[in-house]
């Protein structure tokens, strides 16, 4: 698989200089990471981690193959190279990006040495094919049926972490999904996918408008569950108000199952005159914990995160607040606290045009709380990112 992996890598690289009808964006992004814990980490060979480095040089590229009208090859590669202390302290981390959730393997480390790695991943790699009011698309893809902008407990084939800010496209599914589109605000979807365990979800989405309101109602089987759930988004006055809830239940019950669990989050969002940007939101988890419990950790932030498992808490708690400045810099914060065990995560940003297709940006992450809680595995963990993107 691996050489596939790179053979398909090489063409896909390559055919744009032959194609035709071809269009091509990505960006090349350079990240430099600082972490310090409060509590260091006992190491292989009776060393200890409390501060580590390391930097990452990040190439996407999306493409865009026009076969037809109607018919179109769609492909997202990422290519990272990451060297620095990190990688030499933290021989594991390594093996962590070869790792692929999907049906495929589409994740490899092409090179690696002393402190450094080459991976190639391929999260999107699907055809798409519309026919009237029909479309189908046959591949790697994301099916995005989260409402709410935090926790989406409606997504049951891609959820993903806040806290991976490094990532907005979001990870993709081996799966097959056709949509109907049966008005001008109404459609049905219906999708099947298949993991890296050959575990299957399969579950319909119909979508619809109702007095300024989208709303959506979703049925099926995920992994080892019985679904059922909603979601709206809307406004009431001024005020942006979104949410989504799903009902979880095992449909082979036996002494390794929970029984019925159920996860719902709500949220607010507002601008002000003055383009201040405030936002709220609230997640119920049913499936968490009110006690401490081995939580997040920075170096690996999504903990192979799904629609039933969006938190460890059963409750949390989320606030942003952000503010243009000037045309070119924006200032913000956000925060996410578990009221159960005290612990929070907050994330301070600072981005800045650069001109024409150039950003910058300077993120925090600090995760507190007493060891062992959701946001303080390790005690308090400190983190800093410096970017600079060139997007094309």
């Amino acid at each position: 698989m691996r050489k596939q992996l790179l053979l398909i890598s090489l063409f896909f690289l390559t055919f744009p200089v032959f194609a035709q009808r071809v269009s091509m964006t990505g960006y090349v992004k350079d990240m430099q990471g600082v972490y310090y814990l409060e509590k260091s980490i006992p190491l292989p060979g009776g060393e200890s981690l409390q501060w580590t480095t390391y930097n990452q040089v990040h190439n996407r590229l999306n493409i865009d193959w026009e076969l037809a009208e109607s018919f179109h090859v769609n492909i997202g590669l990422r290519n990272r190279i990451l060297f620095g202390k990190m990688l030499g302290s933290i021989p594991q981390y390594t093996d962590m990006f070869e790792n692929d959730n999907g049906f495929l393997d589409l994740s490899v480390n092409i090179l690696e040495g002393n402190k450094w790695f080459l991976n190639s991943s391929l999260d999107r790699l699907y055809i798409d094919y519309t026919f009237g009011k029909f479309q189908i698309k046959v591949g790697r893809q994301r099916i995005n049926w989260g409402i709410d902008l935090i926790w989406n407990p409606n997504d049951l084939f891609n959820a993903f972490s806040y806290i991976d800010f490094d990532y907005p496209e979001r990870s993709g599914s081996d799966a097959i999904l056709f949509t109907w589109y049966t008005s001008e605000n109404s459609s049905l979807d219906i999708a099947c996918k298949i993991d890296n365990n050959k575990e299957s979800t399969i579950a319909a989405r119909y979508l619809f408008n109702i007095k300024d309101y989208d709303i959506q109602f979703i049925a099926g089987k995920c992994q080892k569950d019985i679904v059922a759930g909603m979601g709206w988004s809307g406004n009431i006055g001024p005020i942006s108000f979104r949410g989504e809830g799903t009902i979880f239940t095992p449909y082979n019950s036996n002494k390794d199952t929970t029984g019925t669990s159920t996860a719902i989050t709500f949220s607010f969002d507002y601008t002000t005159k003055s383009s201040l940007y405030l936002q709220a939101a609230f997640l119920f988890n049913s499936s968490g914990t009110k006690k401490q419990a081995t939580g997040i950790s920075l170096l690996d932030p999504d903990r192979n995160l799904d629609a039933k498992h969006l938190s460890l808490g059963k409750y949390e708690i989320f606030g942003q607040i952000s503010y243009p400045v000037n045309p070119v810099l924006t200032l913000g914060v956000s925060g996410i606290y578990n009221p159960s065990d005290n612990s929070c995560y907050i994330g301070p940003s600072l981005a800045l045009s650069l001109g024409k297709n150039f950003d910058l940006m300077v993120n925090s992450q600090l995760l507190l709380g007493g060891e062992g809680s959701e946001y303080g595995t390790y005690g308090k963990t400190f983190a800093g990112f410096g970017s600079i993107k060139w997007s094309f």
